[in-house]
């Protein structure tokens, strides 16, 4: 698989990104990280589909995925890499960050937006990160 082949530069990349990240925030002792979460590429959404894409089903970490989105005019899928949780704490820690809180948001029902799994699977996953201690 050819992503997998970029994984570790993928990895160190991302690590050096956080740390660099983590030395600008001067008086911040909190950094929010905002990732897609794996379902993302499984289920439908109000402005996403991956209908067309049933291999990503299949997907582990590392491979490439595809998406769609609905919400603007360029409609081509575009190609992610999958990265569970385990993984990207795995990077957080070895860029010397921690994790002190994950929130998964949910769409709630009397929202103005035709959610469709957003109620009850969430697309994104966003970390709060601070330094290791």
């Amino acid at each position: 698989n050819t992503a997998s082949a970029y994984l570790p530069i993928i990895i160190e990349t991302t690590s050096n990104l956080q740390r660099a990240a983590m030395r600008r925030l001067h008086g911040s002792r909190q950094l929010p990280r905002s990732r897609s979460a794996p379902e993302i590429y499984t289920h439908e959404w109000a402005s996403f589909t991956t209908k067309d894409f049933p291999e990503n089903a299949k997907a582990a970490a590392g491979d490439t995925v595809k998406i769609i989105m609905t919400d603007v005019e360029d409609r081509r899928p575009v190609e992610d890499v999958v990265w569970p949780d385990a993984d990207y704490r795995r990077v957080f820690a070895s860029a010397g960050l921690q994790v002190v809180d994950v929130v998964r948001p949910l769409g709630l029902e009397p929202e103005p937006i035709a959610w469709v799994s957003e109620t009850t699977v969430a697309p994104w996953t966003i970390y709060v990160l601070e330094r290791a201690r």
